[in-house]
């Protein structure tokens, strides 16, 4: 039950022996830790694979990225001569230098269109989302320079892009090309709901944050030309009256990506009805990916416990990203230590205990140290393309000509045109005893194929590549 994993039992009374003997016992678990520092600092200069590419730290990594749904309420907004609204998620572009009356070169890569308030449920097009990183790294990363922009069309162009250029709520590429023209547009820094999130506990538990957001739509011309390459555009205010700007309310919805399998899981169904609000923003992160783990030896009668923070590994200390993934390293990565899993709304626990049978030790004779002895390796599929290869070298460029031993001058007359081209043809045919050969090369796969024997080496290679042989 919960209580047995999440609590340590209380001391036995040993005697002097018994707690030596304990000790002992204990100590098995320091050799497994050992050789995971070692192969951690090995694994520095040239690891053997990245942990950020396992399947298990991608999901966790997607389930922290932020949605946000753009919407516009009625109530908030009286002037409902605002549609259709354009929202795009755009980033300038790095190498463009603002002109004087222009906006940056904005690129985007999505696009989606609003003919409606929210509060038409009925009708489709009434809000727009999109997908950011998590708020710990949009300070750190590319994504403080994304904005969300606002473009109203206003010139004769407008009735040409409409709800048939849309797929969902995404607008085609094709269709953008016709914004060009006069129209109002405003942008929401996503910096600036990073600042407000980075307080919001309640994000962490998988809730809908709401935020409202002001955003004023001044009049300006929209530049075709960029439209056409690399999805980007640019805003020129020197082409149109600088006058009759207004005021858009924009409502904001923010969710974790992985908010539904948060809710699902027991831990993070606790109930914080008994924390004071003064303490809630910290007893939410200590609980965030904190995992105790119990170890349990001398026959499984004692434990030691130990927590770890952002589901990390008791043993290398590595990050696993979920309490899932954390499963699947021990499993896979200490595969000499048993594992039992228990999650429920007090903790996350893991009972750890010796596997019997791992610890046996290897039968050698007496009086070698088996770290003298000479480990080999063999991979028979990648010898047997080596092989393969080898035997294709060896063919393709060698022209197989047999001279007997003789004096340097007979050995240098020997080489004449006449007599290659016709020992060459000798040399194609199968001698009398060659089927002997034969046996004996497909009975060893030690004896390597012969250049000489032209035609069995070929017919050797094509015999080795079967794979019922």
């Amino acid at each position: 039950g919960p209580d047995h994993m999440c609590r340590q039992p209380s001391t036995l009374e040993l005697s002097p022996d018994e707690q030596l003997a304990a000790e002992e016992t204990f100590k098995l678990y320091c050799k497994p830790v050992e050789l995971c520092n070692v192969i951690q600092k090995r694994a520095l200069d040239n690891p053997a694979f990245l942990q950020r590419c396992l399947h298990y730290m991608i999901q966790a990594s997607r389930k922290k990225r932020i949605q946000l749904t753009v919407s516009l309420s009625r109530g908030t907004n009286t002037d409902h001569n605002i549609f259709p609204l354009y929202v795009l998620l755009a980033t300038p572009t790095s190498d463009s230098i603002p002109l004087e009356g222009h906006s940056p070169i904005y690129r985007f890569s999505r696009a989606c269109l609003l003919t409606s308030f929210t509060e038409f449920a009925s009708k489709d097009h009434n809000k727009a989302t999109f997908t950011i990183p998590d708020v710990k790294n949009i300070a750190t990363s590319r994504a403080c320079n994304l904005s969300i922009i606002l473009i109203r069309c206003v010139s004769d162009s407008e009735g040409q892009v409409g709800e048939n250029n849309c797929s969902g709520d995404h607008v085609e590429a094709s269709a953008l090309r016709k914004l060009e023209g006069k129209c109002f547009w405003g942008k929401i820094p996503i910096n600036l709901l990073g600042s407000s999130l980075e307080n919001c506990v309640t994000l962490n538990l998988g809730h809908t944050v709401e935020l409202a957001s002001t955003v004023t739509m001044n009049p300006s011309f929209l530049e075709p030309k960029f439209l056409e390459q690399d999805s980007c555009l640019t805003f020129c205010s020197h082409k149109v009256d600088a006058t009759g700007s207004y005021q858009l309310q924009v409502g904001i919805s923010v969710q974790e990506a992985g908010a539904r399998d948060m809710s699902e899981s027991p831990y993070n169904s606790y109930s914080y009805s008994d924390v004071p609000p003064s303490s809630l923003p910290h007893i939410i992160r200590l609980r965030a990916g904190n995992v105790i783990f119990n170890f349990k030896y001398y026959n499984n009668t004692m434990q030691k416990t130990e927590v770890t923070e952002d589901f990390a590994c008791a043993f290398c200390l590595v990050k696993c990203g979920s309490y899932k993934g954390l499963g699947c390293h021990l499993n896979s990565t200490h595969d000499l230590f048993h594992f039992e899993f228990w999650i429920s709304e007090e903790c996350q626990a893991v009972n750890v205990s010796l596997k019997a049978d791992a610890w046996k030790m290897e039968l050698v004779g007496k009086g070698v140290d088996p770290r003298h002895q000479t480990f080999s390796y063999c991979s028979r599929l990648k010898m047997r393309r080596r092989r393969s290869l080898a035997t294709v070298e060896n063919i393709s460029p060698v022209h197989p000509h047999i001279m007997d031993s003789v004096s340097p001058e007979d050995a240098q007359a020997g080489s004449s045109k006449d007599e290659f081209v016709q020992r060459e043809d000798d040399n194609n045919s199968v001698a009398p005893d060659s089927a002997e050969h034969d046996h004996s090369l497909n009975g060893s796969n030690l004896t390597p194929p012969t250049v000489l024997e032209f035609g069995k080496t070929r017919k050797l290679s094509a015999e080795r590549s079967d794979p019922r042989k």
